[in-house]
């Protein structure tokens, strides 16, 4: 429909995935909007013509949208402001063309998705198939990424899929990201599509999306709570996706299933269903997971994950109905505005958890890369008294060893696989207990070097926890171990090997020309000292980077003495550090050094 205001000013939808219902003003200045409204009046995009350097305020008054996005080329899409957004369903502003186009999140159609299958589909291990047609003879598309001529009995198989709710457009950009890393040449994308079978559906509710629908098909049903109707009251949507997950599982049953989906409320999360309508182990191994997705996550803290009962009318009942424990099946909520640490919702930090989703997923399954090793008790080397543990959510895989406060006597010790030359970081995973230690010592050893880092098992189970960075001068293995002299109950658990990047030649074959400190206070909150001792006079550059590699900031850039220096990183001056492992690197003009810290709020 198209309104025009005044001869001069016109709402309209005329295209696809638009969603207007009425408008009207009173002085042609504040505009109420409503959207055509199934079971949820939530998504909104209409364009705006006859607004350059006019102020207008527009209220849609059936939605719960907080920051709208606007654009004027329907390509490049910015949230309005603060200011611009005053309260709950409002935004003003003057704006600067003639043409502006407004969504509740940033738009993902099914042109969009067309031209990103028709980029993904270029690499050979991703094919394109059409599970079949809706009632408008729009097809649901599905992607298989894997190497085809490995068998799938050899793989793990993966299921995900997306844009169940058609307004939820931020669980796209999420799928989006996760796809895009898949895709990439590196060893590891290539060391995944090896080893898992991924199917992958990108919308499962073309016409919904197609027609500007917020949770609802063309039809105006709830595809999500539509798995346990009747044959003759079943979507055309649901029985295609019934169908297809059948003919993959006839193959080999799924072993990881995720459902994206996006929400309004501040925040990720996932919904663990419940061991009383499941079972203890698809409780605890549903944890893991969504543990493993919360790891180092800037923007999905454990605290976030939820809980909910199985019900047999969403997709993740249909599964458990059907294949029981095996495919390990949850939904996962990303959010339109803000993350739970305040953070503003982005394609780019969209993009970062489809990333980490993905690693996620692998660590699950434990598939463990050379320069992505994760070494679990399955093959450690145990010696003296340690008890076998499956209590709790917060362990790795399958146990955990636990051994009372000692003297040493008592250790447990992993090997990796044959490390390339190169940086990595150093992971360990453990079930937390306030009977632990707070001084566990984990020691790595490396060419004959020996590195003693002490941790406090109390708190961060459950989590990827930071202990030290390495350089692997030349290929080899290196040991990793955990040992009782503490001053409490001590864990073995697992340990996962990063590969950073690639040693300097410069540095491989000469030695460093500083001496660069652990910084202290480590874990810190919210300073820490950073200190390095230069051998001669040089030009010194001191970087922060968060755990995803973005620069914090640059603490020091400019020539300095030989001798000891010492600077002070303040997180309290950059708002919005979230706690977590950060990277201080040292570059001088002959050398370079990483080591991580730990900011802990």
């Amino acid at each position: 429909m198209a309104v025009i205001i005044n001869g001069q000013v016109k709402f309209d939808a005329n295209f696809e995935s638009g969603n207007l219902n009425t408008v009207t003003t009173t002085d042609s200045v504040t505009f109420k909007v409503t959207t055509k409204q199934d079971i949820g009046g939530r998504w909104f995009y209409f364009r705006i013509t006859g607004v350059k350097n006019r102020y207008i305020r527009v209220n849609v008054t059936n939605s719960d949208v907080k920051r709208a996005m606007y654009s004027y080329d329907n390509k490049t899409y910015n949230r309005f402001t603060l200011s611009e957004s005053p309260s709950m369903n409002v935004f003003q502003k003057t704006f600067e063309e003639d043409t502006v186009f407004v969504s509740y999140y940033t738009p993902y159609t099914l042109s969009r998705l067309n031209e990103q299958i028709s980029y993904w589909t270029q690499n050979p291990e991703c094919t394109q198939n059409i599970i079949g047609y809706t009632n408008h003879n729009l097809p649901i598309k599905e992607l298989v990424i894997t190497d085809p001529f490995i068998p799938v009995s050899e793989k793990y198989v993966v299921w995900i899929h997306a844009r169940t709710h058609p307004g939820e457009t931020p669980s796209s950009y999420h799928f989006e990201g996760l796809v895009n890393r898949l895709l990439q040449n590196d060893d590891y994308a290539v060391f995944l599509r090896k080893n898992i079978e991924f199917h992958l559906v990108p919308t499962t509710n073309p016409d919904g999306v197609y027609y500007g629908r917020s949770r609802t098909n063309y039809d105006g049903v709830d595809l999500e709570s539509n798995w346990n109707k009747a044959e003759d009251q079943t979507t055309t949507e649901v029985k295609l996706l019934k169908a297809r997950m059948t003919e993959v599982c006839n193959q080999k049953v799924i072993n990881t299933a995720l459902n994206l989906h996006s929400i309004a409320s501040p925040m990720c999360t996932f919904y663990v269903h419940t061991a009383s309508s499941t079972s203890d182990l698809f409780y605890r191994r549903q944890y893991q997971l969504a543990y493993l997705n919360t790891s180092n996550n800037d923007y999905f803290p454990q605290s976030d994950i939820d809980e909910s009962n199985l019900s047999a009318v969403y997709p993740e009942g249909w599964l458990w109905a059907n294949y029981g424990e095996t495919p390990v099946a949850m939904t996962y909520e990303t959010p339109y505005d803000y993350y739970s640490n305040g953070t503003v919702v982005t394609n780019d930090n969209l993009y970062e958890l489809g990333f980490k989703t993905l690693y996620a997923v692998a660590d699950f399954l434990e598939l463990s890369h050379p320069k992505y090793q994760i070494l679990d008790n399955k093959n450690a080397v145990k010696v003296g008294e340690w008890n076998e543990y499956n209590w709790g959510t917060r362990y790795f895989s399958d146990n955990f060893y636990a051994a009372a406060q000692g003297f040493g006597l008592n250790n447990v010790t992993y090997t990796s696989q044959e490390l390339p030359t190169g940086e990595y970081s150093i992971f360990a995973w453990w079930q937390d207990d306030t009977d632990n230690a707070s001084n566990t010592r984990f020691t790595i050893l490396n060419n004959g070097e020996e590195n003693i880092i002490e941790k406090s098992q109390k708190t961060d189970g459950g989590n990827w926890n930071y202990l030290s960075d390495i350089k692997i001068k030349s290929p080899g293995i290196i040991q990793l171990k955990v040992d009782d002299m503490a001053n409490g109950n001590v864990v073995a658990d697992a340990f996962k090997i990063i590969y950073k990047g690639e040693i300097s030649s410069v540095e491989s074959i000469t030695e460093p020309d500083f001496t660069l400190y652990q910084n202290y206070p480590n874990p810190f909150n919210p300073s820490t000292t950073i200190k390095f001792s230069l051998k001669n006079p040089t030009n010194v550059v001191l970087r922060i980077y968060n755990v995803l590699g973005k620069l914090v900031t640059t603490l020091v850039d400019e020539r300095l003495n030989s001798g000891t220096h010492e600077f002070v990183f303040d997180a309290g001056r950059f708002g919005g550090l979230s706690s977590g492992v950060y990277y201080y690197q040292l570059i001088t003009e002959k050398s370079t050094y990483t080591k991580g810290m730990i900011l802990v709020k």
